[in-house]
């Protein structure tokens, strides 16, 4: 009884935290809240959805009317400031200001019209002021990235390309397109990857072919080439150095042993604890089943080899001609191969010998079999790296 009144009282608790969680959690997305923490146009989006549905009281009506007017008021002594300070640069901001209240404007023609007369709604003609704005706007980023591309320094050509995706979103604008692209060139640094074996061992005529057959996903202002191209000055230079290849003696080793196991090998009768024949209600005699240890010896042989590539990967500033960053590559491929062959009673053995009994001898992989096999994970061991490091070969400075 005790157990089930504190159970009870558990689950009232739970369910009291539950229902103050919905309750909190609502009163943070109310309107009134939003008003209080000045998200005004959460708060009329809201309000005009309960609006259009039918649903509203005063208090909503209210809600929105204030919300409305505060967020207007707010944009428009806004824009004034702005415009008063005869600034070029105001102009994104400005036709920003004003694209948002005609939105906010759209908004309440959704509601009912007695909605919008209780609100004291009137709609404002804002048109030929977004155009105004939108001239200005981007009369000022065409002629603010021009004028940064002029300097021929690559964090102003990065300023002017942001500046250029930015005029992009108030449509087409004169040779917008052609300076985007002169802006992405002038602001993207140039990286030479080159493979050098350090090992003076031979390598497979395919190995570096296939190490350095990766790609780079693009990143802003980074350009790499696999390959120098003729007249090209480079930032960077990334060296994919492999410096030591390890590679262990063939092996194989050999072993013997046995394997036992319990199996049925007919039935006997039972007997209890004193030896005696158990016999059923019918005086028959209960058989139970009958176990016998069998084996098998094992011949096992177990072929291995393995082979380690060490390497790293340099960062060289070719502006200063020093190395600003080296970091440690490194893969293992191993081989092994066992096979067993079985003498005796195959009901003996485990799984695991089961399984390699059936196997031969093969050949031993040959090195440079090992390091084809090798090339995968170093691939992307390399391709992290760089991939990891694209911040220090993108920097301007």
């Amino acid at each position: 009884m005790h157990r089930f009144f504190k159970e009870r009282k558990a689950g009232i608790l739970g369910l009291y935290l539950f229902s103050l969680t919905i309750i909190v959690l609502s009163s943070c997305s109310s309107p009134a809240r939003m008003i209080k923490n000045q998200q005004y146009d959460r708060a009329i989006e809201k309000l005009t959805r309960n609006m259009r549905k039918g649903k509203t009281n005063d208090k909503e009506i209210s809600w929105l009317k204030q919300a409305y007017h505060t967020a207007n008021q707010l944009d428009h002594d806004r824009i004034m400031l702005l415009k008063r300070s005869g600034q070029p640069d105001i102009w994104p901001e400005v036709y920003s200001l004003y694209e948002a209240m005609y939105n906010r404007q759209q908004l309440i023609k959704t509601i009912p019209a007695s909605f919008q007369q209780r609100i004291n709604f009137k709609a404002l003609p804002l048109e030929e002021e977004m155009a105004t704005a939108k001239s200005g706007a981007q009369a000022y980023l065409y002629a603010s990235a021009v004028k940064l591309l002029e300097t021929n320094n690559r964090t102003d050509a990065r300023k002017a390309y942001d500046q250029l995706l930015q005029l992009s979103k108030y449509g087409a604008y004169r040779d917008m397109d052609q300076l985007l692209r002169k802006a992405l060139l002038q602001g993207t640094n140039q990286v030479l990857i080159l493979f050098s074996n350090d090992t003076k061992l031979p390598l497979p005529d395919d190995f570096e072919s296939k190490l350095m057959n990766f790609n780079l996903e693009e990143v802003d202002f980074v350009q790499y080439d696999f390959r120098p191209v003729q007249n090209k000055d480079y930032d960077y230079t990334v060296f994919v150095r492999i410096k030591e290849i390890i590679g262990s003696p063939e092996k194989i080793e050999t072993r013997s042993f046995t394997e036992k196991a319990k199996v049925e090998s007919g039935t006997k009768p039972l007997r209890d604890d004193e030896g005696n024949i158990v016999l059923d209600s019918l005086g028959k005699v209960i058989e139970v089943p009958d176990f016998k240890t069998v084996e098998a010896l094992v011949h096992e042989t177990v072929m291995g080899k393995s082979l380690t590539i060490n390497g790293q990967v340099e960062f060289v500033n070719m502006l200063t001609n020093s190395r600003e960053l080296t970091t440690p590559i490194s893969t293992s491929m191993h081989f092994r191969h066992a096979y067993a062959v079985v003498h005796g009673d195959l009901r003996a053995i485990s799984d695991e010998t089961r399984a390699i009994m059936g196997n031969r001898v093969v050949p031993f992989p040959s090195d440079g079999m090992m390091l084809r096999d090798a090339t995968e994970p170093l691939k992307e061991a390399i391709r992290n790296t760089i991939r990891k490091e694209r911040k220090l070969v993108g920097k301007t400075e």
